[in-house]
């Protein structure tokens, strides 16, 4: 393993850590961030991606929701649907994640990432209601991730959702919210090579 690799494996790790704080405030999210990556990188490959943009996305994805450490904890534990008033203070969160990440020299636009996964193509997301070529590329991917892993995984006012009603839920929204392209891809990854969401298939982080 050369020096490199070493500091990229270290580098997942420590951001690994920060995720697992973020699951400590909010247990209902707990290991999401790293599926979300793991899932997120996976899309990112079947693309044919090229890697070191792969690592970019990687280490956003695991950062994605990393500005709920500025949300209430009475807020993100809170056991049944929010009010209008709490979920507008949630959606602070890709905000949040953009100012805690934005000085950290990354070799990638981590931090840019991170504001924009909330975002969607028809210009329905936030924070400022980007659309179409305006949102990262890499961004759109983690947002298809993320909504993945979030459909498929309970929560305590909902049972997980199945797969195949997951992958209806975002086909109806492909070319809409979501790029098609990056739907297709999710889609493959479910469908044919769900293999590769075991945590082991990397073999090393």
């Amino acid at each position: 393993m050369t020096a490199d690799s070493e500091t990229i494996r270290s580098l997942h790790q420590a951001l690994n850590a920060l995720a697992d704080e973020v699951g400590a405030r909010e247990a209902n999210i707990r290991g999401h961030q790293q599926n979300a990556s793991q899932i997120a990188r996976t899309i990112a490959q079947i693309m044919r991606v090229d890697d070191d943009t792969i690592e970019g996305i990687r280490i956003a994805a695991t950062l994605h929701d990393c500005g709920f450490l500025r949300i209430p904890a009475g807020i993100l534990s809170k056991p049944v649907l929010l009010t209008d008033d709490e979920f507008a203070i949630v959606r602070q969160h890709a905000q949040h994640g953009h100012d805690i990440l934005k000085d950290i020299d990354f070799p990638w636009p981590v931090a840019k990432m991170v504001l924009q996964h909330h975002e969607r193509l028809d210009g329905s997301g936030y924070p400022n209601g980007l659309s179409g070529n305006e949102i990262m590329m890499e961004s759109q991917i983690i947002a298809v991730a993320d909504v993945m892993e979030a459909m498929t995984s309970a929560r305590p006012w909902r049972a997980a959702k199945s797969v195949d009603v997951a992958i209806d839920e975002l086909m109806r929204d492909s070319g809409v919210k979501f790029d098609p392209s990056i739907v297709e891809a999710c889609v493959d990854l479910y469908t044919k090579q769900r293999y590769r969401l075991d945590p082991e298939y990397y073999g090393r982080d």
